[in-house]
C-alpha cells in the first residue's frame, strides 16, 4: 500500500536523484585518486624524484680550517699577516690564483692603513691638505706593492678544500682555497723607505718641489 502523500513518481524521482548523487561521488573519488598518479607521472614511469643532499668536504689540506682564515689583516709588532681566499671554484689552479689576488688586496689595505697612520704623524708641520695626502698615500702604496711583486714572496701557508655537491645528474666538485702571507716589520720598513726615496727622486727629477718636500719630511720624521 503506497504511503499517504507519496506517489510512484516521487519514488522514481528519489531513486534517480540518489543514483545520480552516487555516480557523481564515484566520479569525484576517481579524479582525486588519479591526480597523484598524473602529477607523479611527469617524472617518467618507475622514476622517483632525485633527492639532492648536502655538500660535503671530500679532501682538505689539513684536518681543520686554520684560524688565520678568519683574520684577513693582522698588524702586530714584528710581523704583518694577511690572508685571503675564494670559494666555489671549479678548478684548483684557478682557485689558487684568485686566492692570491684576494691576499694582495688585503696587503694593499693593511699597508695603506699603516702608512696613513705613520704619515699623518710625520706631516703635521707641513699643513698638507687631505687631497694631497690621499694622492701621496696612493703613490707610496703603489710603489711598495711594486717592490713586493718584485720580491715575489711566496705564501707561508695554503689551505684548500675539495667539496662534493650533489646535483640532479649526479655530483660535481669545486674548491675553496685560502692563502696566508707574512711580512716582517723589518721588510715593511725597508720597502716603505725605499718607496719614499723613489718618490723623492722622481719628484726632484720632475722639479716637483711640493712632493719632494713631503717625501723628504716623512723620511726625516720616520728615521728619528
Amino acid at each position: 500500500m503506497p504511503i499517504k502523500g507519496y506517489t510512484t513518481d516521487n519514488f522514481y524521482q528519489s531513486h534517480i536523484f540518489k543514483e545520480g548523487w552516487v555516480k557523481r561521488l564515484i566520479f569525484c573519488c576517481s579524479i582525486l585518486f588519479l591526480i597523484p598518479i598524473l602529477t607523479g607521472g611527469c617524472a617518467g614511469p618507475g622514476k622517483s624524484p632525485k633527492i639532492i643532499g648536502q655538500e660535503r668536504i671530500v679532501e682538505r689540506s689539513r684536518e681543520f680550517r686554520p684560524e688565520w682564515i678568519f683574520t684577513p689583516i693582522s698588524i702586530q709588532e714584528g710581523i704583518f699577516s694577511f690572508s685571503g681566499g675564494v670559494e666555489g671554484q671549479a678548478d684548483y689552479s684557478l682557485a689558487l690564483r684568485k686566492a692570491r689576488g684576494e691576499v694582495v688586496k688585503k696587503i694593499i689595505e693593511g699597508i695603506k692603513r699603516t702608512v696613513r697612520r705613520e704619515f699623518s704623524d710625520a706631516i703635521r708641520e707641513l699643513s698638507i691638505s687631505d687631497a694631497e695626502l690621499s694622492e701621496f698615500l696612493t703613490e707610496t702604496v703603489g710603489v711598495i706593492m711594486d717592490i713586493y711583486q718584485m720580491h715575489g714572496l711566496k705564501p707561508k701557508e695554503i689551505y684548500y678544500e675539495k667539496v662534493e655537491r650533489p646535483t640532479a645528474e649526479g655530483v660535481e666538485y669545486f674548491y675553496n682555497c685560502y692563502q696566508l702571507v707574512e711580512l716582517s716589520e723589518t721588510e715593511y720598513i725597508e720597502w716603505r723607505n725605499s718607496a719614499l726615496k723613489r718618490i723623492q727622486d722622481k719628484a726632484k727629477a720632475e722639479n716637483n718641489k711640493r712632493v719632494e718636500e713631503i717625501a723628504t719630511q716623512i723620511l726625516k720624521k720616520l728615521s728619528q
